[in-house]
């Protein structure tokens, strides 16, 4: 998914159906530290003909490495490290189907996009 796609999708919903929200948010990880943001997501809220839904386009840092320290010692813990690009970054593209009894967001599988 590219940042033009995005837009695209974006002008659709607008004139396909009235949103409700739109903006972006911090994408934090929580980590042994606190919490990290790792990127940004932007998102758009509407009433579509699966009900209300969540378009989330995320960027996020690439991941360049991933190291594990392990201690080989009976009582402590391992820790993984992580290695993020500086320049190049990652984006995806996420849809979620708000859940009235749950009353959260549930995350839409590709796969079920197959039969549309």
């Amino acid at each position: 998914m590219t940042e033009e796609r995005w837009q695209e999708i974006k002008n659709m919903v607008n004139k396909r159906f009235s949103a409700e929200e739109e903006g972006a948010e911090d994408l934090l990880v929580d980590t042994a530290d606190g919490p990290v943001k790792q990127g940004t997501a932007e998102y758009i809220i509407f009433d579509g003909p699966m009900g209300r839904m969540k378009l989330q386009f995320q960027t996020k840092p690439k991941l360049e490495n991933k190291e594990f320290h392990y201690s080989h010692r009976a009582g402590t813990s391992a820790r993984v490290e992580y290695k993020f690009s500086e320049d190049e970054v990652v984006h995806t593209f996420k849809a979620y189907k708000f859940d009235e009894l749950d009353d959260e967001w549930a995350e839409i599988e590709a796969s079920s996009f197959e039969n549309i």
